[in-house]
């Protein structure tokens, strides 16, 4: 890759300060957007999907609440047969058998209030399973653009720091490999083998890509069915504060990283929000009246009919 890279700039002519925000938009462009634009569309599909599985849940809850007290009622009914009829011994089949159906009768008759939700949800995941398999959009099909969009990250990030020769912590005694980095920066950052003297581009990222993170999650928002109640810190909380914390930790690393690795990781932040902003404004995946920015359809359509 590093090889390749340097072949480019060679035979084009395009100072480095171009060429790496023009490579990283090419290779997205043709390595990650064809995969995030199938991605949407299989988002979509699952997103209209959701509400009829979801729409299950409580009548799955209602029917076991009705067979437990079914159960209840038939495990009390037997008993008091039971204790009428003294006539006859039974076999001892038939107290095996009786014995296992007054055990299973005993087992629904028993659930609890919390036992039945978790049965329910169980159920529902399962059919839902069921449903974006028989339409081709299965959850695990989601993870197809990662795996393709990190080695692709990780792969450029070290092409840009062994071509800026970043080996350790000390600038001085990092040599670019290839020496055209020295003079082929741009306004305030002319050599691209060292940190940014001024220390701007690590805030620009910083400042980028914490709005890509919020913009994403903020995607994920919109998707629930359901409104959030209580501030009870669920799994895509925890995930988003993940993600918070990696911007910081890039941050750190920018602040002494060359210039040239910095500038990727802006152009790949960069190309990451606008797509993310594209998709989300051409092929919406929220199913529910919430939109960005608080607005609801039935809002935007009452305004209409007021105009």
């Amino acid at each position: 890759m590093t090889e390749n890279l340097q072949a480019v700039h060679l035979y084009s002519g395009i100072p480095w300060w171009a060429l790496i925000p023009m490579t990283t938009i090419t290779l997205r462009s043709i390595w990650t957007l064809p995969l995030a634009i199938a991605q949407r569309k299989r988002i979509q599909k699952q997103s209209t999907l959701k509400p009829l599985v979801a729409a299950t849940n409580p009548v799955l809850k209602m029917k076991l609440a009705r067979e437990v007290l079914r159960q209840k009622k038939e495990t009390t009914r037997k008993t008091q047969q039971e204790s009428r009829s003294s006539s006859g011994q039974p076999t001892d089949e038939q107290k095996v058998f009786q014995a296992l159906q007054a055990l299973k009768a005993n087992r629904v008759a028993n659930l609890k209030y919390e036992q039945i939700v978790l049965m329910a949800a169980k159920e529902t995941r399962k059919r839902q399973k069921k449903l974006f398999s028989d339409h081709g959009v299965q959850m695990w099909k989601n993870m197809v653009l990662p795996m393709f969009q990190i080695p692709l990250w990780v792969g450029m990030s070290f092409t840009f720091r062994d071509l800026s020769g970043w080996s350790t912590w000390d600038a001085i005694k990092n040599k670019a490999l290839d020496p055209s980095l020295y003079t082929e920066g741009i306004l305030w950052f002319p050599d691209l083998s060292i940190a940014d003297p001024w220390c701007i581009l690590p805030v620009v990222l910083g400042a980028i890509s914490i709005f890509n993170v919020e913009w994403t999650f903020k995607t994920l928002e919109l998707m629930k069915l359901t409104i959030r109640k209580g501030n009870r810190i669920t799994i895509q909380d925890s995930l988003a504060n993940v993600a918070r914390m990696s911007v910081v930790f890039m941050m750190a690393i920018s602040l002494h990283a060359p210039t040239a690795l910095v500038l990727y990781w802006i152009s790949s932040q960069v190309f990451s929000l606008v797509q993310n902003i594209i998709l989300d404004l051409v092929m919406p995946i929220s199913y529910t009246p919430n939109r960005r920015f608080n607005i609801s359809v039935q809002g935007k359509e009452a305004n209409n009919i007021i105009m």
